[in-house]
């Protein structure tokens, strides 16, 4: 790996600051009250589970300071209120992973939230938060900025769209996690499911993407970013098991998702040429956005090296079945380290 372990040490010491205490906001399984939900692909695939919860814990815990933890969006801001002439000469700073009930904008409510009052929220800030779940905005954008994108369409009505001659995969609009995605999802041109797309769109109760599928290697690349600042890490592959890393026409759909069913590794030798042209895609794309802390930036690249960007996460997991943690410890750092990081970069 190309990357040393004084690269993070230099960067963070650029930012080091007092913390007074920080305050995690996640949603956890069985014990966060969902607020709403879709009928038939649960919002809890976002939510960590006991042993993520517990990963989490721990990791606050390394950087011995005060800090508190929320399960619940409602909790942490009442709690907020009624203390806020206390912490109003405190440097307080919050984490949030918290995305409770449905549709459009949810995950920035609290970055809005931390921005009215004046406290310090990790990561990008709640317009580029919202900005990055709408996935036909962020295709048009970047595809605007000559960054290759797959061919995608914003679909409320299938009827309304003419698909030229392909492969294709729907998206929800708004979701992560996998939510909506089964391996129903993907059609052939000559075969549109108008039954199965009309239903999801009013289940979900948005529109969906309709992008074409390439069939490839899923990569996924975390950045640390600060103002000018920028780490990027290799790319990190996804795929279904250790014989072999290559996804091609496969995808993590809701269950494999929800099940943890996925596993990660480094590109394989034969594409690591490739590396870099990804790292400076993914630089280009954070930049762009102008996001803030720990991002990632999702894609897929074919074995003859041609590759799109599909998604960008403003917020993405770190606990230890993510590609941000292999990231990290493929680079010898700990799970302390990617939490400190998500401290001060922000």
């Amino acid at each position: 790996m190309r990357y040393k372990s004084s690269e993070l040490k230099d960067l963070l010491s650029k930012y080091e600051k007092r913390i007074d205490e920080f305050i995690v906001v996640c949603n956890k399984k069985d014990t966060t009250k969902i607020i709403n939900n879709y009928s038939h692909s649960s919002i809890e695939t976002e939510f960590l589970n006991e042993d993520e919860f517990q990963q989490l814990f721990e990791m606050a815990y390394s950087q011995h300071l005060p800090f508190d933890i929320f399960t619940s969006e409602i909790d942490f801001m009442t709690n907020i209120i009624q203390n806020y002439p206390k912490l109003k000469n405190k440097n307080i700073v919050v984490y949030n992973s918290a995305q409770n009930g449905t549709g459009a904008g949810r995950k920035s409510l609290i970055p809005a939230f931390c921005n009215l009052l004046q406290l310090t929220c990790t990561g990008s800030d709640a317009y580029r938060v919202s900005l990055c779940r709408d996935k036909f905005a962020i295709n048009c954008i970047l595809k605007a900025n000559n960054i290759n994108v797959p061919l995608s369409f914003l679909c409320h009505d299938i009827n309304e769209i003419e698909l030229p001659k392909g492969k294709y995969l729907i998206k929800p609009l708004y979701e992560s996690a996998s939510i909506g995605i089964t391996n129903e999802n993907i059609f052939y041109s000559d075969n549109i499911p108008n039954k199965y797309i009309d239903e999801l769109i009013i289940k979900l109760k948005q529109p969906v993407l309709i992008q074409t599928f390439i069939d490839g290697y899923e990569f996924e690349i975390p950045i640390l970013k600060r103002n000018e600042d920028i780490l990027i890490f290799e790319p990190v592959v996804l795929s279904l098991n250790e014989e072999n890393n290559y996804m091609g026409a496969n995808i993590l759909d809701y269950k494999k998702i929800f099940d943890d069913n996925y596993i990660f590794s480094q590109m394989p030798t034969e594409m690591c040429a490739y590396n870099n042209a990804l790292e400076e895609t993914a630089r280009h794309v954070a930049e762009l956005l102008e996001l803030n802390g720990l991002c990632r930036i999702d894609g897929r690249i074919t074995k003859e090296g041609l590759f799109y960007i599909t998604d960008v996460s403003t917020n993405p997991h770190f606990i230890h079945h993510s590609s941000v943690n292999f990231a990290f410890h493929s680079n010898n750092y700990s799970d302390s380290d990617i939490f400190k990081s998500i401290l001060y970069l922000c």
